[in-house]
């Protein structure tokens, strides 16, 4: 059988296709062609982030133009163009849609997909393969040394999330916040002014890198693979309303999340 996933959306969003296409590949005994080609989203290659999934069922690839997602600025040319490779091309593959993607591969025997949404169940065996690289792991142990026993980890998002700021609202976030009064948080944001406005209510109980919250260079990236893993370290999450970055940062630390404003 022949399996073709290609990756799509934020840093997060691809993670859990990831997993999801080791757990796909261990379950039919496939190697899974897993394709990472940077975009607006995530501008950044799988290899400028984390080390070689070391799994027989996956191999993250760059990818070539026959693997790109299609458009109608190309005319759909690199969906043409993979017809004669796959019996089955889904765009925007989801279980709910679309069926079993196991089944889908054992019904088709060639298939080629491209999703940014959880295509399989997944658990630890797959979550534990991901490892950042040395220099980025250097810099989430040199964080987590600062932790106290109590540490709770904030995830706000804001850039162009506009279903997140219209949920957990900053003052959502700080009633959250306040129900732990003897807490001290790390804040992971892609907004610097948040930062602040949380430094000045929780003064002294908060700590938090300073990054630039881009997401158009792989170093930017990086600092928000700092931000994931540091908050696993963490007792609990404060996290963002459809957010999938808070959502994987409980999954990868196996540790309670809340939703602030739910």
């Amino acid at each position: 059988m022949k399996l073709t996933i290609a990756a799509q959306g934020g840093l997060c969003n691809r993670l859990r296709v990831l997993f999801g296409a080791i757990a796909v590949g261990r379950a039919t005994q496939t190697k899974v062609r897993f394709v990472w080609h940077p975009d607006w989203q995530c501008q950044a290659y799988f290899d400028e982030l984390f080390q070689t999934i070391e799994s027989p069922w996956v191999q993250v690839v760059n990818g070539t133009f026959l693997d790109r997602l299609s458009s109608h600025k190309e005319l759909y040319l690199p969906q043409v163009l993979r017809l004669p490779f796959y019996r089955k091309q889904i765009k925007l593959f989801h279980p709910e849609r679309h069926g079993s993607l196991v089944q889908n591969l054992q019904k088709y025997k060639s298939l080629y997909i491209n999703s940014g949404f959880q295509i399989a169940p997944f658990g630890t065996d797959e979550i534990k393969l991901l490892r950042p690289l040395p220099e980025l792991q250097q810099r989430i142990e040199t964080i987590v040394r600062n932790f106290t026993d109590n540490m709770v980890g904030v995830h706000i998002r804001r850039s162009d999330n506009s279903w997140s700021t219209s949920v957990s609202t900053d003052e959502a976030f700080i009633q959250a916040m306040e129900n732990y009064p003897s807490a001290r948080f790390y804040i992971a944001t892609d907004d610097e002014q948040v930062k602040w406005t949380m430094r000045e209510h929780f003064k002294g109980r908060t700590l938090a890198e300073e990054t630039d919250g881009r997401r158009d260079n792989a170093f930017s990236i990086g600092d928000a693979v700092v931000d994931l893993f540091c908050l696993t370290h963490t007792k609990r999450i404060i996290g963002s309303y459809w957010s999938s970055f808070s959502d994987m940062a409980a999954e990868i630390g196996g540790i309670p999340l809340e939703i602030a404003g739910k």
